[in-house]
C-alpha cells in the first residue's frame, strides 16, 4: 500500500464549479447516496472512479458507512460497504494507519492511500468486496477528525478500466483537501443524531487508559452503542459469557453498575467540544506535491 501526506503546499486541481456546488449542497444531506454520488461526480473527470463509499472510523467501534454510490446505482455500494464494515474491516490495510500510536498526524491530517486488489492477500476481503463485484483498484482519502477518529473516502476503479494511473493519483491529491473538508463538515452535522456524542464517548473510554484492558475497552464502546452482549460476542469472536465477564470486570473497575452510569462517568470526564477544523500540515518534498509516507 502507498500513502501520501496531503499538505497545504500540494498543487490544487480545478473542479467544475457545478460539481463543487453539488458537494457543498450534499453536506448534511440525510439521503445516504447523495454525498458519495456528488464526490464521484466531482472527481470522475480527474480519476475516473466507478464507486465511492464513505466511512467513519470511531475509536474501537466497527466502521460506520455514511454514504455510498456507484455508476450503476447505490445498492451495490451499500451492500459491499456494509459487508466490509461488518466482516472485513480488521483485514483492511488501512487499519495500520487508523490504529497507529502515536497517530499518523495531528487532527486535520489528510492522507491519500492506494491499495490495488492484486496487492491484497487472497482471501474473503478481496474475493467478496472487490473481485466479486469487478473492482481492481482503490484510492482512499483519509482525514483525522479526532483523537481516535478518522473519515475514509474510498474511490474504486472497475476492473475492465484497469488501474489508476500516476497522473490520476496526483490529481486526487490536488482535490483531496476539498473533498476531505466537505466530508468532515458533513460528519460534523451529525446527520444520524449520534455521531458527535459517540465520538466523544469513544475517546472518553480510551482515556480511561490503564484502568481497563484492551478487551474491556472494546466491550464498553460497543455497550455504549447499545449493542447486545450476543452481538458483541459475534463481533469479537467471543462467547457471550466471556463478554459478560469483561463487562462485569470493567464495571467494577469504574465503580458503575449499569450502561447509564457508565455513560455518565465517561461524559463527566470530558467537556463537550465542537469538531476541530482541518489544519495545515508540515511541508515536505514530493514529485506530486504530497509527501510519500510509506510504500509497502
Amino acid at each position: 500500500m502507498q500513502t501520501w501526506l496531503v499538505e497545504t503546499s500540494t498543487p490544487h486541481r480545478l473542479i467544475d464549479a457545478a460539481a463543487v456546488a453539488g458537494l457543498v449542497d450534499a453536506i448534511g444531506s440525510q439521503d445516504p447516496e447523495t454525498l458519495a454520488r456528488c464526490i464521484l461526480e466531482a472527481v470522475r473527470p480527474l480519476v475516473d472512479a466507478q464507486q465511492c463509499t464513505v466511512f467513519a472510523h470511531e475509536a474501537q467501534h466497527n466502521p460506520r458507512l455514511l454514504s455510498g454510490s456507484a455508476e450503476d446505482g447505490p445498492w451495490l455500494a451499500f451492500r459491499t460497504g456494509a459487508l466490509h464494515a461488518r466482516e472485513f474491516a480488521s483485514q483492511d490495510g488501512l487499519r495500520a494507519i487508523l490504529e497507529r500510536k502515536p497517530a499518523a498526524g495531528p487532527v486535520g491530517t489528510i492522507l491519500v492511500c492506494r491499495q490495488r486488489a492484486c496487492d491484497m492477500p487472497l482471501g474473503s476481503l478481496r474475493r467478496d468486496c472487490l473481485d466479486a463485484v469487478g473492482l481492481s483498484d482503490r484510492l482512499t482519502v483519509l482525514v483525522r477528525t479526532g483523537e481516535a477518529s478518522w473519515l475514509a473516502i474510498h474511490l474504486y476503479r472497475a476492473a475492465e478500466r484497469g488501474l489508476f494511473s500516476d497522473e490520476q493519483i496526483e490529481s486526487l491529491t490536488g482535490v483531496a483537501r476539498l473533498v476531505a473538508r466537505c466530508v468532515a463538515r458533513h460528519y460534523a452535522c451529525d446527520v444520524d443524531g449520534v455521531g458527535s456524542v459517540r465520538g466523544s464517548v469513544s475517546e472518553g473510554v480510551l482515556e480511561l487508559g490503564s484502568r481497563l484492558t484492551g478487551r474491556e475497552r472494546e466491550v464498553l464502546t460497543r455497550i455504549l452503542d447499545g449493542v447486545t452482549v450476543n452481538r458483541i460476542a459475534e463481533d469479537l469472536k467471543l462467547r457471550p459469557t466471556t463478554v459478560a465477564t469483561y463487562r462485569m470486570r470493567a464495571y467494577e473497575k469504574l465503580g458503575v453498575q449499569s450502561r447509564q452510569e457508565l455513560f455518565a462517568t465517561v461524559m463527566r470526564q470530558r467537556s463537550p467540544s465542537a469538531m476541530q477544523g482541518l489544519v495545515g500540515q508540515r511541508r515536505g518534498p514530493a514529485q506530486n506535491g504530497a509527501s510519500l509516507m510509506h510504500t509497502a
